[in-house]
């Protein structure tokens, strides 16, 4: 069983048992969802957990969904806000009352789930927040935190625990966490470790593999791919990129081009190479030509090219860079760790290494990719006109004719 089916049967059930978010041992718990950037981790609860048919479920219950995003939020009321106005308008339909004026809803009432409505608000509303808003959360709504990492500096993190566990307490309802665990530094980093232990009841890890990944992002919008399907999983799982935004993109263009294609562009070479190019470019935000049978970064002027030209050959240790070609050993590289060691090494066993210092330690990136490139042979059985194009749409974003 995949770790989303794991993931999914554990929190949602099946026909033999109800899952943790729908028992209410999970009442008045906090629940985290982690994972490494990228990995799709709102795709899957948004698509594949909190779908239209759970939230449904929550509504015959008269239980409340809500979710809120922190990147852009600047205080705990402004994420408040965000949570009742949700559930406000989840319960009864209708206009969102936080995005028609009411944007101090929180200044209005009194926090953490009084029935007192503050002065304010139209006497008419007074009963429909206390029965909707507020009561629809208790006893098994759920609230759901993503983005955790991408949270404003002005809300201190002791702060946006204290708050959650108070939701949890005052309401009995059930917070989910979604985020990177491993982004925060510094003091915040301490801060999080020892709060967490604190607040959190479950900890879950999604880690998908790539073509977990690919098939939960593979829907109805890309049916031209389908006959590429293959070719499009197996260049992902070369690449070794688990990474569901930069999948969606580079799916995206390779849609367009696809589609645009009037002449004989579109076989499985092209569609590889295209895939790489883009991911390489999202990622390093570099280009490539073809010199030859080697790949080179547009724009990089490699004053150490003729080591690192041995993209996925080492020499043998008695081999002098600069000396005959003759006799020599090769073996291919394992990794890119191992061609990046071998490549330091070397040159400073020429004597290089501090001529070079300055250039090689700026350029890391530029070495990686190149490895990548030329490791990969991105553009294999692509003519150089074809790969030519590739670049160009990649780099602009418009197809030429």
């Amino acid at each position: 069983m995949s770790n989303q089916e794991k993931l999914k049967n554990y929190l949602l059930g099946n026909e033999n048992k109800d899952g943790y978010l729908k028992d209410e041992i999970s009442n008045a718990k906090v629940i985290m969802l982690s994972g490494k950037w990228g990995s799709g981790k709102t795709h899957f609860w948004q698509n594949i957990i909190a779908s239209d048919e759970f939230k449904k479920e929550l509504k015959e219950k008269s239980q409340v969904y809500s979710y809120i995003s922190l990147y852009g939020k600047s205080s705990i009321e402004e994420i408040e806000n965000d949570i009742f106005s949700q559930a406000y308008y989840s319960a009864i339909g209708g206009e969102n009352f936080v995005t028609k004026g009411f944007s101090t809803f929180t200044k209005r009432m009194s926090r953490f789930g009084s029935k007192k409505v503050a002065s304010g608000l139209k006497e008419e509303q007074k009963d429909n927040i206390e029965k909707t808003a507020l009561k629809r959360l208790e006893n098994g709504g759920v609230i759901c935190f993503d983005d955790f990492e991408r949270k404003s500096k002005d809300i201190d993190l002791n702060d946006l625990f204290g708050f959650i566990t108070q939701l949890t307490l005052n309401f009995k309802c059930k917070v989910v966490i979604i985020l990177n665990d491993d982004v925060f530094e510094g003091e915040e980093k301490d801060i999080f470790s020892n709060v967490k232990e604190k607040t959190v009841s479950k900890y879950l890890k999604y880690k998908p593999s790539i073509e977990e990944l690919f098939n939960s992002i593979f829907d109805n919008k890309y049916e031209v791919l389908k006959d590429y399907s293959d070719v499009i999983l197996k260049t992902f799982e070369e690449s070794e990129v688990l990474n569901a935004r930069i999948y969606i993109q580079a799916l995206d263009n390779l849609l367009e081009w696809i589609e645009n294609d009037k002449t004989q562009k579109k076989n499985d070479d092209v569609v590889r190479c295209l895939i790489l190019v883009n991911l390489y470019f999202i990622l390093y935000h570099v280009l490539f030509f073809k010199e030859e049978d080697k790949y080179r970064i547009i724009g990089f002027f490699d004053k150490l090219e003729k080591i690192s030209d041995d993209y996925n050959r080492i020499k043998s240790s008695n081999i002098q860079i600069y000396g005959s070609n003759k006799n020599r050993e090769y073996k291919e590289y394992e990794s890119l760790k191992i061609y990046m060691k071998e490549l330091e090494k070397t040159v400073s066993t020429q004597g290089q290494y501090e001529i070079y210092k300055d250039f090689f330690d700026s350029n890391i990136k530029n070495y990686e990719v190149k490895f990548y490139a030329n490791s990969l042979k991105i553009g294999k059985n692509v003519d150089s006109d074809i790969f030519s194009q590739i670049n160009t749409f990649i780099e602009t974003g418009i197809l030429e004719d």
